[in-house]
């Protein structure tokens, strides 16, 4: 028999119900451990904890990866949702930041230098180099470059654009460039994680010096270096590849710390293409990619400045960015400062190793690191920025900024996916119910912590980007 067609709907509301209401919860943060709130349905609920032995922040983080930004509202509850006797969930222990960088630069081998030797016939090579004038993906137009040999060493061969011509200053860069890749770099980056692969047979890595690298994406973008994942692969051709393992450098650059941090982080990559794209692994995701190449710097010129605009407003940039190309995020600052914060917390807590390991997995993004550190991202997330707010923040003692809210008005922020805004309940007595909302897309994630107050004190922004 069949049924009444009035009957369907009201069968299907009945079994669908509404969404879940999650507990009003009373956490009960301590200086040393952190409370998790639960959140069901993009929506949670909590007393306001006791907090005078600490400010009270609430950690709020969003764990799609996504980077569109998703509206969070916090708002004061009705009395009628203040009757419901609260729980609460074991509270997890904070492990704080430990700063292990100092913002200092090696030196380099001064007898090593007198190995970087200016050739007496050099030698010429043809290059295409990349304009990035589209997606990596895509033809986006490349540059037939001639080039002659400026320094050669026991390890790497730097080579001059002819356009720039053989003047004084270039070869003493390109002696520098020799001088601390084969004193420094490539004998930390080998022992950490292997030699990189020799993909023209030449017995040396390859270093190309032209100005092309300040004219890319159609004049509108300068870079210092910069390494490209076809270059290793075996399987493309001219124009895509130069099938060479190799580093383009700006000519414009000179000798001194600066050009340190720049080799370490493009060397970096070489060894990343080596382990994965020769190899013909998968490659790496952007985001990790970044970070393994940021923590190879030995000093803070490349980064510092990225972690000020990171923290700064830590709400909107993403941490989990697959490709930054196609995201739009291409060398934003603000991702770059986060990837490297969460990669260089995550060595802390796991060791130096854990980059050689990420580096040589046949594993990307986020399953790269779950199966490297034995741990569920979402904890790692949540641990992690807890931590920021705990400890030394390398290069930015201050810390993330903290939102002040005195709850006299509901307050709206957009959260981007992988990201997360620290909210400081301003005048709220304990015991006020919080309501905290968002599209249930938005994989809400809410903690509850107490800083000290010796680190209420805000330090103003040394960035030197403007």
């Amino acid at each position: 028999m069949r049924s009444p067609r009035w009957l369907i709907p009201i069968i299907l509301v009945g079994l669908s119900g509404r969404p879940p209401v999650p507990p009003l919860e009373s956490p009960r943060p301590t200086g040393v451990a952190a409370a998790p709130i639960t959140v069901r349905d993009g929506f949670a609920r909590f007393r306001v904890p006791p907090h005078g032995d600490g400010q009270l922040v609430l950690v709020v983080s969003a764990l799609a990866v996504n980077p569109i930004p998703s509206t969070v509202s916090l708002s004061i509850a009705s009395p009628s949702d203040r009757q419901t006797r609260p729980t609460s969930l074991p509270l997890l222990a904070i492990h704080p930041y430990r700063n292990r960088r100092q913002p200092v630069a090696p030196q380099v081998n001064p007898i090593v230098q007198a190995t970087a030797q200016v050739p007496v016939s050099p030698q010429r090579r043809i290059f295409d180099v990349p304009l990035l004038n589209g997606l990596p993906a895509r033809d986006g137009g490349c540059v037939r470059v001639v080039a002659r040999t400026a320094a050669v060493g026991a390890r790497c061969t730097v080579y001059l654009d002819e356009a720039t011509g053989q003047d004084d200053r270039h070869l003493a860069l390109a002696t520098a460039v020799v001088s601390w890749l084969e004193s420094a770099i490539m004998p930390l980056g080998d022992h950490l994680i292997g030699p990189p692969a020799d993909i023209d047979n030449d017995g040396k890595l390859a270093i190309l010096l032209t100005p092309r690298l300040g004219t890319l994406q159609r004049n509108r973008t300068t870079v210092g270096g910069f390494v490209r994942a076809a270059d290793f692969r075996p399987n493309l051709e001219r124009p895509h590849s130069n099938q060479a393992d190799m580093i383009y450098l700006n000519s414009t650059l000179v000798p001194g710390p600066g050009l340190g941090d720049v080799l370490a982080h493009e060397y970096r990559h070489v060894l990343t293409c080596s382990h994965r794209d020769a190899l013909g692994h998968p490659s790496e995701e952007d985001w990790i990619n970044e970070a393994l190449a940021h923590l190879a710097e030995p000093g803070p010129t490349n980064i510092m400045h990225r972690i000020h605009t990171y923290l700064d407003d830590p709400s909107r940039y993403p941490l989990v960015v697959p490709d930054y190309y196609q995201a739009g995020l291409w060398r934003c600052d603000g991702v770059r400062g986060a990837t490297y914060l969460f990669l260089d917390w995550c060595m802390g807590r796991h060791g130096d190793h854990l980059a050689g390991r990420l580096l040589r997995s046949r594993h990307s993004g986020i399953t790269n690191i779950e199966r490297n550190t034995h741990e569920r991202f979402s904890t790692l997330f949540r641990d992690w920025s807890v931590a920021m707010l705990h400890g030394g923040v390398p290069f930015h003692p201050g810390g993330p900024r903290v939102l002040p809210w005195p709850g006299n008005v509901p307050l709206h922020l957009k959260l981007a996916g992988t990201a997360t805004a620290y909210i400081a309940p301003r005048r709220l007595k304990p015991g006020t119910v919080v309501h905290v909302q968002a599209p249930s897309r938005a994989r809400l994630q809410v903690t509850a912590t107490l800083r000290s107050s010796t680190d209420w004190i805000p330090h103003r922004n040394t960035s030197i980007v403007p």
